[in-house]
């Protein structure tokens, strides 16, 4: 059933949703393919013998209702489709841009199956039996391929992407979050920086339909080289350095996003507002009021509320002896209120400047065994490391990895490898 499915999605769903994506170049190379693609302002009838197939996009302020009565197609089998699907998809939550294709038996107008694109990766296949609909959440079988390319960065990583399509900026986000503990992709990047990738590209044919996960990397940033090596193996998931330590550290340096650090950490500073000198046990992060502030680690909140000169802050307590604190916020939402668990990267907190602050920052202090050490410069705890017992698989990946990034010599697309596996 699901490879019967997977042919009728090609061949009326998935040309439509990969349209877009098609007009992209991907990192690899150039596909010829010329496809048809669908108004979005209508649904086309594809005739075949028996049958005919509706396949759509759906538009602003359609529902599925709306969908069936505009094709006077039989309320009863909708309520019955409705009922079937509930475990697998909520058909009323359709939203806008979403893609579908319906069956249809030509003599009496019957739904014979419908599929429905929930998300880049799976879609909803519903088929008549003899004892009624059945429905299933079906993954997209793509074919995984392997490209790999070299950027000179420009300005920034998003607009040094060889492409401006939001792919290009989705695995530019991919490749901040892999080094997010090494570089601030916000204030380090620098004109000269350059970076090497491998990356998993999505095909169905010779339909380009995204990208996977990057496998390997390397960037240089201010004359300094990082590497990172995706492993998977024996529940040792994440990205490691050639000699297997994780890149991921147990705290984040910057929780947030920031415009520029106003004021470092000192045993004494000349206070903006006091005017008089006195320690500053943190770094203060200028950046637009109301800008999410994430949590530096996994832990739980000790403290949520009004601090004195501090404003609105939030206290996280995280293991080994580490303590993160968050000042001057604007606001704190429920989720990060005393007691609760967080785990790193969730919203803890919005900037502001509550307390006594000069304009909106975040003052963010980080305490090791009871004492107060300057953020930017503590050497962070990392994350597990690969196993000796899986240390010589892992090596084994990462030489054969090192010979593709070296082979990339100058800021050219390269060509495509397939891999010999497909996902699903």
């Amino acid at each position: 059933m699901k490879r019967l499915s997977l042919i009728l999605l090609t061949l009326t769903i998935l040309p439509f949703f990969l349209s877009e994506k098609n007009s992209i170049e991907p990192a690899s190379a150039k596909a010829d393919v010329t496809i048809e693609t669908l108004s979005e302002n209508a649904a086309e009838s594809i005739p075949e013998s028996n049958s005919r197939t509706i396949a759509g996009i759906v538009q602003s302020k359609e529902t599925l209702d709306s969908i069936f009565r505009k094709h006077k197609l039989k309320q009863a089998e909708l309520s019955k489709i409705y009922h079937t699907s509930k475990k697998a998809f909520n058909l009323s939550k359709i939203s806008v841009g979403s893609v579908y294709s319906i069956d249809l038996d030509k003599n009496e107008n019957t739904i014979q199956s419908l599929q429905f694109g929930i998300d880049d990766d799976s879609f909803l296949n519903v088929v008549r039996g003899p004892e009624g609909f059945k429905s299933e959440k079906v993954k997209v079988d793509y074919e995984i391929r392997i490209g790999s390319f070299y950027l000179d960065i420009k300005d920034n990583l998003s607009s040094s992407m060889p492409g401006t399509h939001k792919e290009y900026s989705k695995l530019a986000l991919k490749l901040s979050d892999i080094y997010a503990w090494d570089i601030d992709f916000s204030n380090d990047i620098k004109n000269g920086d350059a970076v090497k990738i491998i990356v998993e590209e999505l095909w169905i044919g010779e339909a380009f339909n995204g990208f996977g996960d990057i496998l390997a990397a390397e960037f240089i940033n201010n004359g300094t080289m990082y590497k990172a090596y995706r492993y998977d193996g024996d529940g040792y998931t994440g990205y490691y350095d050639s000699e297997g330590k994780s890149l991921k550290k147990a705290l984040l340096r910057s929780p947030l996003k920031f415009k520029y650090i106003s004021s470092h950490f000192s045993k004494r500073r000349l206070h903006p507002k006091l005017k008089i000198y006195r320690p500053h046990l943190g770094v203060d992060y200028a950046a637009a009021t109301g800008t999410p502030i994430s949590s530096a680690g996994s832990g739980k909140v000790v403290y949520s509320g009004r601090k004195g000169q501090m404003g609105k802050m939030v206290r996280i307590k995280h293991p080994g002896g580490y303590e993160t604190y968050y000042g001057h916020l604007s606001r704190i939402p429920r989720s990060a209120k005393k007691g609760a668990k967080v785990s790193q990267g969730d919203i803890i907190g919005y900037v502001g400047s509550t307390g006594m602050a000069t304009g909106p920052h975040l003052d963010y202090r980080i305490k090791v065994n009871g004492k107060f050490v300057n953020p930017l410069k503590i050497k962070l705890p990392r994350g597990t490391s690969v196993p000796q017992t899986l240390f010589s698989e892992f090596k084994s990946i990462v030489n054969s990895f090192d010979v593709r990034l070296a082979s990339l010599i100058r800021p050219v697309i390269a060509l495509t490898e397939k891999k010999n596996k497909t996902s699903g």
